[in-house]
């Protein structure tokens, strides 16, 4: 039986027509998203409150708290009330050091990581123990656990991922792997999470900016997200292997490497502050959502000069990392997960005493 050539078109044009469970993404601005906002209280002696909250119940009650400059902050939650300020001594027997670059929240414990070591204190600033974080190879150059903003603590059963960032990305340092650390400090021990550096960032080598990669645990999965600032995919990493999710916004990012300069006898690390970049990456449990901020055009003078609007997103992804929705920010921002959403540091939005931060609602994306 011959069978019609328009049946072979109509087969041709329905394989390759969309499918139905295609996902349309969603170009917002944040305030489609916003559902509340959440105001922490700030007295003239804090700087600033940052992201990197906890939340925590006790006795039947919410609170959230944060480190920041030697001082522990805790706040009723959701009434935004400052409840308790805990100082911290820099030296002596209680002392945490001068430079503290990130901190852990579990219990009644605060664990932090200070000039490369794993300090553990009570909530109350009592220091219980100091341990030193593993030395790196030669091949390292030199081990940095500053884990910045962007590279939160996490815990997976008895041990704790910490990042060696480097500040500069040398050549050398392309065929490294050891750069996420699984540290145990009930024994001191640890194993490496193993990853390189894409080939190409040799053309990012001696740049601030470039250097650094984020990471976040996702509790659900098992797996880890590396985003590097200069590529479009994230690296995600599971037990037993390595894929490459896309996580970029419809615009092009256009990565411009800085330059360096003599000054005397030292040398000045100039980062290209028209680059773009992506920046943080992070895993919200509560609506299995994975986001990413990008900087398509940054926020400044140097932009502007240029003729050149600002562009910066949240790109958001479903619990199978497909991409879901872009939203637009009005600068860069950071937020932090609760059982009852997730929020955004949106500043100062009625006084200076006080930091509003924006309750996001994922489901709108996907209602």
């Amino acid at each position: 039986m011959r069978i019609p050539a328009y049946f072979f078109l109509l087969v041709f044009i329905v394989s390759c027509s969309p499918s139905k469970n295609s996902q349309e993404v969603l170009i917002l601005n944040l305030s489609d998203l916003i559902v509340d906002t959440l105001y922490l209280e700030k007295d003239s002696q804090t700087r600033n409150l940052g992201s990197n909250f906890t939340f925590f119940e006790q006795d039947g009650k919410e609170y959230l708290s944060v480190f920041q400059s030697h001082k522990l902050l805790t706040y009723s939650y959701p009434e935004g009330k400052l409840i308790s300020k805990v100082p911290f001594e820099v030296e002596g027997p209680d002392g945490i050091g001068s430079f503290v670059s990130g901190h852990y929240l579990e219990d009644s414990l605060i664990h932090f990581l200070s000039n490369g070591n794993w300090t553990t204190a009570t909530k109350n600033a009592k220091v219980l123990s100091r341990l030193a974080l593993p030395e790196a190879g030669a091949d390292r150059l030199a081990s940095n656990y500053t884990s910045f903003p962007t590279n939160p603590i996490s815990k997976i059963g008895n041990r704790y991922l910490v990042s060696d960032v480097p500040y500069l990305l040398k050549e050398s340092l392309l065929t490294y792997e050891n750069w996420l650390i699984k540290f145990d400090p009930t024994n001191s021990t640890h194993e490496y999470v193993e990853f390189k550096y894409p080939k190409y960032y040799s053309g990012f080598l001696d740049d601030s900016v470039f250097g650094q990669y984020s990471h976040f645990y996702n509790p659900d999965k098992n797996e880890i997200l590396i985003s590097f600032p200069a590529t479009d995919s994230i690296l995600v990493i599971s037990e037993n292997s390595e894929k490459w999710i896309s996580a970029a916004p419809k615009e092009r990012m256009n990565f411009l490497r800085g330059t360096t300069e003599e000054r005397g006898e030292f040398i000045a690390f100039l980062p290209n502050h028209t680059s773009s970049r992506h920046t943080w990456v992070c895993y919200d449990p509560m609506s299995k959502k994975t986001i990413r901020q990008s900087i398509v055009i940054p926020n400044n003078n140097l932009t502007k000069e240029e003729g050149k609007s600002p562009m910066i997103k949240l790109l958001v992804l479903d619990e199978n990392y497909q991409k879901v929705a872009e939203v637009i920010l009005p600068d860069q921002l950071g937020g932090f997960s609760t059982p009852k959403g997730y929020y955004l540091n949106i500043g100062y939005t009625r006084t200076e005493d006080e930091v509003a931060f924006a309750r996001i609602d994922f489901s709108k994306i996907n209602p």
